[in-house]
């Protein structure tokens, strides 16, 4: 049987489902959480942080042994005979899924004076128009794909393509950051990529157009990155490792041809030591799942193209922050192999899983982990990233990353060795499920800063930072609940406008975490207040799940929100329990929060948020007098690019809204949550309060004492008559 396992930090809680094997497993596990809070305490620590105008002086030089060769970006012409053996063998599946991916052959290149290329996906574009993100991604592919099979319409179709993007009079939107945002790296990095390959099969005329525009873009997103006195970066965020990335490919491949270039490489390369940083120290990424294939690609692809250059790994001393992403993305993933735990902007929550309609498909970029996999030679990044291809639809954007990166010698770990619990103790978020199978329950809950601690108590310390947490939301002690293969309770996906009320917590006298209401609602919030928003104790079993956050500083100081602690108990595989300990400075009015996918059906103090076949029986215990109702979960969806606070209002499932009757000083709300099947016809357990908890009395006359108190939480079990032996809840420190 795995052994699951939670690693926690000196002041928290390690528990683990056989205590006969504590230590080995200790030893074994421990190693890379050990690297990573060493890691984060010794940056914190210090106050040799390098100025950025430092980091600019560092030059970056190309290996003298790619002076004048083409390629050099990624590989060079030695490199490609045994690509081709693998295509042709023990990588011909990954391969084949390349040559499927490319349309460049069935369509005509785009119009470079059609508008339709120069808007946003989220732009209502005419039928068969292309984004530049695709543009970009069909010229790389294509021009591979010459180098690999051969054939003269690829490079035919690869020429084509990358002139069409030459011709466009700018890169990028026509309304928002034209040729200094998002779609002009995609197209440095595309155009620059296939000058690399083809250069040997252009014509000088061909070659001149495409250098002088790789010149005049690369120049464009210079001018705007370059550093002067007082500029700050967002360097842990998607809208710096992207451009940043484009320039650095580019500059790689025009160094020898334009002065200009080491100045881009120069910058890229100070960028990315911040963005090293910078970056969390667990492997969790904030900004959601769906940013963490969008953008890390990027990283990953600067990494190499960095390595290839230069010489230099920088894989290798951010190891212990990127080794444990590999969890993340296992763990982001629903059973259903379909969906994600949406926390932060990802999706459009309950019309995508109610497929009602999709704005953009969800990637899991496997190539990412395949990267991983081959230069860390780490196996469970091998088997999740196979899983990840083979078990579910979350493909990826560009199928060649994953056959340039797969090393098919590496074998894969058994997908039993992937711990079916994780705790990222930067970011302050806990998985745990079941199984890895389709029938698993699964569930999530996160209590943090909207960047984790390491960004809190960094940010101060480096003057040319400005975090950017605009896809960060305030959902702090929320969690995700998914059970008899449906999403049960959860998240409302990718919002314009981010607020409390879109999420499972807690409301004050109406209002929420500061300073909500507006699109990056955290930016004045105080990293001093945000910081103390955090997971207080969590640990784990294969049959008991515990854990307490407290959010009370992540709310408006004038609300006086003394304590917001909410546990968080799971008694596997029967309920949940949700106790929120609140107390405010003056009477206040309480709110309970609880979202649905399609429906809620209302009954006194119990409420079922059903999903076609399953539901989530909700339980009121406490307050037993209380206003419950049902609403639309209306929430306000993202805009266009540069007017992401400006999108339409969206119903997206409902909500159960538990308001309390009066306004106290200290209040409790306490739930008992019991995933069941809508068919199944068995009387919900009677629910009774004690004075340290409460007991569940079951249809059969089982029972489950359960003590909810600090310094005494415990669970005794009565099955048929006999008493079990007691479950301690806590290990004290």
């Amino acid at each position: 049987m795995k052994i699951s396992v939670i690693v926690t930090t000196s002041f928290k809680h390690f528990f683990f489902g056989k205590q006969l094997l504590f230590l080995l497993i200790m030893l074994h596990l421990a190693v890379p959480f050990i690297k990573a809070q060493t890691l984060s305490k010794k940056l914190l620590e210090t106050n040799s942080i390098t100025s950025f105008s430092e980091l600019l002086k560092r030059p970056v030089n190309l290996r003298p042994e790619l002076k004048n060769v083409h390629p050099r970006l990624f590989f060079t012409a030695a490199d490609l005979p045994k690509m081709r053996e693998r295509a042709k063998g023990v990588d011909r599946e990954l391969w084949q899924a390349v040559l499927e991916d490319i349309v460049t052959l069935k369509r005509n290149a785009p119009d470079p004076k059609d508008e339709d290329l120069y808007k946003s996906g989220l732009d209502k574009r005419k039928a068969g128009s292309i984004s530049q993100y695709e543009f970009a991604f069909q010229i790389a592919q294509t021009s591979f794909a010459y180098a690999i099979e051969k054939d003269e319409k690829y490079l035919e179709a690869a020429k084509k393509w990358t002139l069409v993007a030459c011709e466009m009079p700018l890169w990028g939107y026509t309304y928002n950051k034209p040729n200094v945002d998002l779609p002009p790296a995609h197209l440095l990095y595309a155009v620059a990529f296939a000058y690399d390959i083809l250069f040997d099969k252009l014509s000088k005329s061909e070659r001149k157009i495409i250098k002088e525009k790789l010149i005049k873009q690369s120049h464009l997103m210079y001018d705007y990155f370059k550093y002067k006195s007082g500029k700050k970066y967002t360097y842990s965020q998607n809208h710096t490792w992207i451009p940043m990335a484009g320039l650095a490919i580019a500059a790689y491949v025009l160094v020898d041809e334009t002065e200009e270039a080491k100045d881009w490489a120069q910058l890229s390369r100070a960028v990315f030591d911040r963005m090293m940083l910078t970056f969390g120290t667990d492997g969790y990424f904030y900004e959601s799942f769906h940013y963490y294939g969008f953008a890390f690609r990027w990283t990953i692809r600067y990494f190499d193209a960095h390595l290839q250059a230069t010489g230099e790994n920088l894989y290798l001393p951010i190891k212990p922050k990127f080794e444990r992403m590999k969890y993340f993305a296992m763990h982001s993933i629903l059973p259903d192999r379909e969906n994600v735990f949406d926390f932060a902007d990802v999706g459009d929550g309950a019309l995508n899983r109610n497929k009602e309609s999709k704005r953009e498909s969800l990637y899991g970029e496997y190539d990412i982990l395949y990267r991983f996999a081959n230069v860390y030679q780490d196996a469970e990044a091998q088997s999740i990233a196979d899983f990840i291809r083979q078990e579910t639809t979350l493909g990826t954007r560009e199928p060649m990353w994953a056959f340039i990166n797969h090393d098919a010698k590496l074998k894969p770990a058994p997908l039993a060795q992937i711990p079916l619990q994780v705790y990222f103790d930067d970011n302050d978020t806990v998985f745990w499920r079941s199984s890895w199978n389709k029938n698993a329950t699964a569930f999530a809950f996160r209590a943090a800063p909207p960047e984790g601690h390491h960004a809190a108590q960094l940010a101060a310390k480096v003057s040319d930072w400005r975090e950017n947490t605009g896809h960060a939301h305030p959902d702090a002690n929320s969690f995700i609940i998914y059970a008899n293969g449906k999403y049960l309770t959860g998240d409302t996906g990718y919002l314009g406008i981010k607020n409390t009320d879109d999420h499972n917590t807690i409301l004050v006298n109406n209002r929420g975490q500061a300073k909500d209401g507006v699109y990056e609602m955290f930016k004045e919030v105080p990293n001093e207040r945000l910081d103390k928003i955090r997971i207080a104790e969590v640990w784990g079993t294969p049959d008991y799940f515990y854990v307490r956050g407290e959010a009370a500083s992540g709310y408006y100081e004038d609300l006086g929100l003394k304590k917001f602690d909410r546990h968080f108990l799971y008694v596997a595989p029967d309920y949940f329990i949700v106790w929120d300990e609140l107390e405010t400075e003056k009477p206040s009015q309480f709110s309970f929060l609880l979202n649905a996918d399609r429906e809620i059906k209302l009954n006194g103090n119990t409420a079922d948020l059903i999903n076609e076949t399953a539901a989530l029986r909700v339980i009121r215990v406490v307050p037993d007098a209380a206003i419950s109702k049902v609403v639309p979960q209306t929430i306000q969806a993202r805009g266009l690019p540069g007017s992401v606070d400006k999108g339409d209002a969206e119903q997206r499932g409902v909500q159960l809204q538990t308001v309390s009757t009066g306004k106290e000083t200290k209040f409790e709300f306490l739930h008992v949550l019991l995933p069941i099947l809508t068919a199944n016809k068995t009387p919900a357990p009677k629910i009774e309060r004690t004075t340290n908890g409460l007991k569940v009395i079951w249809a059969n006359g089982d029972e489950d004492l359960v003590n909810l108190r600090a310094g005494e939480r415990s669970i005794e079990r009565r099955r048929n008559g006999e008493l079990l032996p007691k479950m301690i809840l806590q290990n004290k420190k």
